[in-house]
């Protein structure tokens, strides 16, 4: 099949002449009634009733007029619409992202985006570290922006920004406690940290025990905004990542906390959508 071919049949067709239909198509004549000649022969029936002054479609060639015109829109609509994927003036931006990152970070990039490409629409997801590579394995997200996977056997990892992890408190707590936090002086402070089921908090835990310091939280919270909240409110010493908290003192410490990396993954060896594509490498240029 040759869509040349019924491209040139539906010319004719309009024109209802051979060498009209070539004008408009920068053809011989001659051409243009071989290609008829051919197509009629591939059908095997008369598609043109040939006159003095032109032709004219017999029945047959007028039913499959309308099928090859309608096709031939469709066709061309399809390819303009790929033309739109590509020129991101139409898409779907499929991305998920851990409550953290959702709550810090997702909501200014995808907004600055949004700007930039009003066409493309976004479908977001948040979830647990497990939810997300879920999500991602199951094909119903393209991208996930979020902590670095430990195991990348299936991903591909981008990272695009360091979070250190700190001791902050409000101002009117930071008073009380000593000038520099110290393994030894710790104790001292309130502590809280989020629960033992965050893989944040499990990180924390086994960095510092490698360093002999065993914590004990006065207050454990399931959450990230929730426990900025508390600290906000003065109710003890939070860790947290510096580069996330609002309204927050960072404190003096001798204590190496740790570091994690914030990226984007994607399943490996798994095409990007143009949108994906786009996003990623916008937020990529932009203050990670």
């Amino acid at each position: 099949m040759n869509l040349n071919h019924y491209q040139v049949f539906v010319t004719v067709a309009e024109c209802g002449n051979f060498s009209k239909a070539a004008q408009k198509l920068f053809m011989s004549q001659p051409a243009v009634s071989q290609i008829i000649s051919q197509l009629e022969s591939e059908l095997d029936c008369h598609l043109f009733v040939r006159q003095n002054r032109g032709v004219e479609l017999t029945q047959e060639g007028r039913d499959f007029y309308q099928l090859v015109k309608i096709g031939l829109e469709n066709l061309y609509q399809a390819r303009h619409h790929m033309e739109e994927l590509k020129d991101l003036n139409h898409g779907t931006l499929r991305i998920a992202g851990s409550d953290t990152i959702s709550r810090y970070i997702l909501p200014k990039r995808l907004k600055n985006f949004s700007k930039i490409y009003p066409g493309i629409r976004m479908q977001i997801k948040n979830g647990t570290s497990g939810q997300l590579q879920d999500m991602l394995s199951w094909g119903q997200v393209d991208v996930v922006l979020g902590f670095e996977p430990k195991n990348q056997t299936m991903v591909d990892f981008y990272p695009l920004m360091t979070l250190h992890e700190s001791f902050v408190a409000a101002i009117v707590y930071a008073q009380v406690l000593p000038e520099k936090i110290t393994a030894q002086n710790i104790s001292q402070a309130k502590l809280m940290m989020l629960d033992r089921k965050s893989q944040t908090r499990q990180a924390i835990d086994a960095h510092l025990l490698k360093r002999g310091i065993r914590v004990q939280p006065d207050i454990e919270l399931a959450n990230y905004e929730l426990l900025a909240e508390f600290a906000r409110q003065g109710l003890g010493m939070a860790i947290l990542a510096r580069e996330l908290v609002e309204d927050l003192v960072i404190l003096e410490t001798d204590i190496k906390l740790p570091q994690r990396q914030v990226g984007f993954y994607i399943t490996k060896n798994m095409p990007l959508s143009h949108a994906a594509k786009a996003f990623m490498d916008f937020v990529s240029l932009k203050d990670m």
